[in-house]
Order: C-alpha cells, then sequence, then structure tokens
C-alpha cells in the first residue's frame, strides 16, 4: 500500500526545491491546513507543517477550505486570481498561501523532468515556449543555461542506454 503521507512530503520537498522562495514562504506560514472540498469528491484534508505535512480524507481541523469545482480551480490556477468566494473561514492565511504558490515561480519543466522523464519535459518546454511566445523561460541566464545543459546531458545519457540496450 502506498503511504500518501510520505508520498505529498516527498512531493512538497521537491517543489520546495523548484522553488527556494516557496520554501522559506512555508517556513513563515506553517503549520497550515486546509479543505479541499470539489464538487462530486470527497473532502481532501491537507495539513503543510514542515516534514509532519500530510493529506488524507479523514476529517481534520482546518484553518479556511476551498470550496469550489474542477472547472473553477483550473481557472484559478491557470490565471492566477483567486476568486475569494471560494474560500471560507481564515481567509488571510488563504490568500497568503495561495499568493506565495502563484508567485513563487516554481520550476515546472524541472519538476516533469524529475517525475517524468526528459522527453515529457522536453515537450513542455516546447510548449510553453510556444504558448508565450517567448525564448526565455527563466529569468536567470545562468541558471538557464546551466539547465540547459543538464538537459542535453540526461538527453545524451539516455541515448547511451539506449545503444546499451540494444
Amino acid at each position: 500500500m502506498i503511504d500518501i503521507k510520505v508520498g505529498f512530503n516527498k512531493l512538497l520537498a521537491d517543489i520546495e526545491e523548484a522553488s527556494p522562495n516557496l520554501r522559506n514562504t512555508f517556513k513563515e506560514i506553517s503549520p497550515v491546513s486546509f479543505c479541499l472540498n470539489i464538487k462530486g469528491h470527497k473532502n481532501i484534508y491537507v495539513t503543510i507543517d514542515g516534514d509532519n505535512s500530510d493529506i488524507t480524507f479523514q476529517e481534520n481541523n482546518y484553518n479556511f477550505e476551498i470550496k469550489s469545482s474542477v472547472i473553477e480551480l483550473i481557472k484559478v490556477a491557470t490565471s492566477g486570481k483567486i476568486n475569494k468566494s471560494l474560500i471560507s473561514g481564515d481567509t488571510e492565511i488563504a490568500i497568503v498561501l495561495l499568493n506565495a504558490i502563484f508567485k513563487s515561480n516554481i520550476d515546472l519543466i524541472y519538476l516533469i523532468d524529475k517525475y517524468f522523464g526528459n522527453l515529457p519535459a522536453v515537450f513542455t518546454y516546447a510548449i510553453v515556449n510556444k504558448i508565450y511566445s517567448s525564448t526565455e523561460v527563466y529569468q536567470d541566464n545562468e541558471q538557464r543555461n546551466m539547465r540547459k545543459r543538464l538537459r542535453e546531458m540526461a538527453i545524451r545519457l539516455d541515448r547511451l542506454e539506449v545503444v546499451k540496450n540494444t
């Protein structure tokens, strides 16, 4: 059986690694608990508290609740604009948490590469470039060049593995 708590803590650690600003914000506002109430689904209870972070379907105390449909959540995630009518409870903590996530500049390409491999990361990178019509996904030139070199090395390693296995 999969231990959701361990997996969730690992995911949070990876997200924090992809965005050091978010790590600092989590430390400032922790512990924070919220309920994600998605129409047609069981309530999801999330606690962010360093290594004691947890995600569960069992009812827990929470600071705020986000009550929404999947479509509304996708709209919020893509637009980055928080609809305050979706939040009940301690809206101040909710807004701080959501703004921290939106403004954290999480390196999604890095996370996709880490969890799904090079090919999906390359496709995502190409799609992001196409959508935003920009050759610059990362603002820091040095960081962008380093990630580019790492991706190129990973692609070479994948090619060597294919040659080795044939």
